[in-house]
């Protein structure tokens, strides 16, 4: 009779199929990639063509130290081993290597971070102009390479006053990043430097890939002055150089742009500028003095009274013209007002006999209801303190009072006072 095998038994045979099996210890597989959702830790994804798929498994430590993202859709190239795994009778590729088909991981890597960066707006973030005659540049590079030798010549030969401070880094490796990123802290600090060169050498996409890096990028982006970058040769273009304020093929070129104005050219431009200054003067001294012979040779000067000559025929003619117009018109005004003067005497004549016969009849009105009228009929008016007395009530014994009478005043004392008669 055939003898049955467990689940079990059979799963491990194929197991051992698969691990004995020495062309499945490595394998070399393209495909396209399906089904990836990054996670943390382990990535489960398939790869598949027009016709099949399989599962693919990476383990976390392979994953962190991929250069570039993997993404849907991407076809890439595998090396690994295949495995089944027990519990659930499937079988998987273990991916121990894995680059984007056609093109290297560093490239992949370095277009992606462009892309992503780009798309955030960095890259036209920065662009600050050159200062035009800087004092202090500073140089973050490695101390040994050809790059610093190039830029002290090129700004000892193009303009020597400038100070040139080396800030040493390590260019490439594991370490270049930080040591980058350390030297753009310690220039960020100093007030006094104008512009920064960044860079290094020629080499390998590996050898340049510290300028990639997101970190170095973002950090060149808080320095406050411009910055030059000048990574590998003319036709290398890093991260770093899409960052900077200008990028530059080559250290010298560098150093010729920090250094806008050669300073011979610069006293060049100086002497020339003085020389047409002293020109200038002398033109604008000559036609001073030109000036100056024409107005001191002018009549003005040579023959003054000529200045006022016509002035004073002019007052003449003005004098002669007024004492005619005033002539006229003091006889047009004498002959206006004698006919006023003759208009107005009958006329102030009629007014006043009106006004006599008005003032007639209001003193004859006025007589009528006058005191002293009624005085020289018999009357008096008595008076104590300026008061008029109007009723015994108001005095009393000894009083003193004033009385006036029509022709006079006289003063009496209170003797008496006695009831009035009925």
């Amino acid at each position: 009779m055939a003898e049955y095998l467990t689940v079990s038994s059979l799963t491990n045979y194929l197991k051992r199929k698969f691990t004995a099996d020495p062309y499945l210890k490595k394998v070399y597989v393209t495909g396209e990639i399906s089904n990836f959702r990054p996670r943390r830790g382990h990535q489960y994804f398939s790869l598949k063509d027009e016709n099949a798929v399989i599962n693919a498994t990476m383990f976390k430590n392979v994953f962190d130290k991929l250069a570039f993202q993997l993404e849907p859709g991407m076809k890439v190239n595998a090396i690994g081993h295949i495995d089944l795994y027990g519990p659930n009778g499937s079988y998987s590729l273990i991916i121990e290597k894995i680059e984007p088909d056609g093109v290297g991981a560093l490239y992949q890597a370095f277009e992606q971070l462009k892309k992503k960066l780009n798309e955030e707006g960095l890259f036209g973030q920065l662009q600050r102009p050159i200062p035009r005659f800087p004092k202090k540049i500073a140089v973050i590079t490695s101390p040994s390479g050809a790059v610093i030798r190039d830029i002290l010549t090129t700004v000892q030969r193009r303009y020597p006053i400038a100070e040139v401070d080396l800030y040493p880094a390590v260019v490439q490796g594991d370490g270049a990043v930080p040591s980058l990123t350390k030297q753009l802290q310690a220039v960020a600090k100093q007030t006094d430097i104008d512009v920064l060169i960044i860079g290094r050498g020629g080499g390998s996409i590996e050898d340049l890939w510290a300028f990639n890096d997101e970190q170095l990028a973002r950090e060149m982006l808080k320095m406050p002055m411009p910055i030059i970058s000048s990574v590998g040769h003319e036709t290398d273009t890093t991260i770093a150089d899409y960052i900077a304020d200008q990028r530059a093929a080559t250290p010298t070129a560098a150093a010729e742009i920090a250094t806008p104005f050669k300073l011979t050219d610069v006293w060049q431009g100086i002497q020339q500028m003085e020389q047409r200054l002293f020109a200038q003067m002398q033109r604008q001294t000559k036609q001073a003095n030109e000036r100056y012979q024409h107005v001191a040779n002018s009549y003005v000067l040579t023959q003054p009274q000529r200045l006022y000559e016509g002035y004073m025929q002019r007052v003449d003619l003005a004098q002669k013209s007024l004492s005619q117009s005033m002539t006229y018109l003091l006889s047009n005004k004498n002959y206006e007002t004698k006919n006023i003067v003759e208009r107005l005497v009958p006329a102030m004549q009629q007014r006043l006999q009106r006004s006599e016969q008005a003032t007639s009849k209001a003193v004859a009105s006025l007589q009528l209801v006058s005191p002293l009228a009624i005085l020289a009929r018999g009357y008096s008016l008595v008076e104590k303190d300026d008061q008029i007395i109007r009723s015994t009530s108001d005095l009393q014994l000894d009083d003193v009072v004033d009385i006036r009478l029509a022709d006079g005043q006289v003063t009496a004392q209170i003797k008496s006072i006695g009831e009035k008669d009925d």
